[in-house]
């Protein structure tokens, strides 16, 4: 008879199973590493989109509570005079500025505007020629408000793009598309195209002119320092505006005679129209004194506010357009009729 081992004999598991386990094991780990680093990036990237958020609205608001500022400085400009020239504070632009500069020594902590910038400028819209005022809006009894072009801004209009070695056929095909544009699908009056275009858009600035049949970016381009599209006719402010401008809108007046003009009230502004005509005879007699009456002033009524704002990663560039003048009844407030993102800033002229 054989004998019994006093203990039973194991058998070894073969060695491929082994490493299959082994394998296996790590998979599982490498796996739930995967998971596990997946949903931290995640997190993470939710954290930072929100981060990005909180940051971009703290930087709209800084940008509204500047505009409020700006609006508080025009204010403030008219309650001093009825003047408006750029030896004012209002023209003086802003360079980058730490945020706690303005806020005061009290709060300039690492919480308080430490890793905020402020920069910016106020521009007068009024120095540039309004396109609205290529359109007349009279009232019939019969058809209500009619839109019709004004030849003499057209003709202003037309003096203009030549200045600026632009086409000059561009005004007439620019008047008509306004007055088309005002009447919505009517149409443009009796000095208008004979019709409105249904479904024509009014423009909303001078980008919207490539509507226009002749029109290329770059010629808008051109055009951006020197014209302005505001919703209502207005002057131009002859202390403010540029010499191709003041050459456009006051008939006969070379530009290089409308660049001494420039000069001369860069020395000493002017008090009124009387003291421009006045400027302007001695000047260049050739010129028409009388066109200056009805298309200048030395008072603006809109303005540009440009600001850019840098709020720790945040960046804000905008241009808001505000209007100051009387408001139900106030006769110095202020309120702002839009608010438009910019890609860049303009130069400074």
């Amino acid at each position: 008879m054989s004998k019994r081992p006093p203990f039973p004999v194991r058998r070894r598991a073969p060695r491929r199973q082994r490493g299959a386990a082994v394998v296996t094991a790590l998979l599982v780990v490498t796996l739930a590493v995967v998971i596990v680093s997946g949903m931290l990036w995640r997190q993470q990237v939710q954290i930072r989109s929100i981060e990005n958020q909180r940051l971009l609205a703290q930087a709209t608001w800084i940008e509204r509570a500047a505009v409020d500022w700006a609006r508080l400085i025009l204010r403030d400009d008219q309650r001093r005079t009825s003047v408006d020239q750029l030896g004012e504070p209002w023209a003086v632009p802003i360079a980058e500025t730490r945020l706690s500069d303005f806020l005061g020594a009290a709060l300039r902590t690492d919480q308080e505007g430490e890793t905020s910038f402020l920069s910016g400028r106020i521009q007068d819209a009024q120095a540039r020629f309004n396109l609205s005022n290529l359109v007349l809006w009279s009232t019939s009894e019969s058809q209500g408000r009619i839109a019709t072009i004004d030849p003499s801004g057209v003709a202003v209009y037309r003096r203009l793009l030549q200045t600026l070695g632009l086409n000059a056929a561009l005004a007439d095909p620019t008047a008509r598309y306004l007055a088309s544009a005002a009447m919505g699908s009517g149409s443009s009056g009796g000095d208008g195209d004979g019709g409105g275009r249904p479904g024509l858009r009014a423009p909303d600035g001078i980008d919207d002119l490539l509507a226009i049949p002749g029109y290329t970016p770059n010629i808008v381009a051109a055009l951006e320092p020197f014209v302005d599209l505001l919703p209502e006719r207005t002057l131009v402010n002859g202390n403010t505006a540029e010499a191709e401008v003041l050459s456009a809108v006051i008939d006969k007046l070379p530009l290089d005679r409308a660049r001494e003009l420039v000069r001369q009230r860069d020395r000493a502004y002017f008090n009124n129209i009387t003291d421009l005509q006045s400027q302007l005879r001695t000047l260049a007699p050739q010129a028409d004194p009388n066109s200056a009456t009805s298309t200048l002033d030395v008072r603006t009524h809109y303005f540009l506010v440009y600001g850019l704002i840098r709020h720790e990663r945040a960046t804000r560039m905008q241009v808001s357009l505000v209007y100051r003048g009387e408001v139900m009844g106030n006769a110095n407030t202020t309120r702002v009729v839009w608010v438009r993102d910019l890609d860049r800033m303009p130069e400074q002229r």
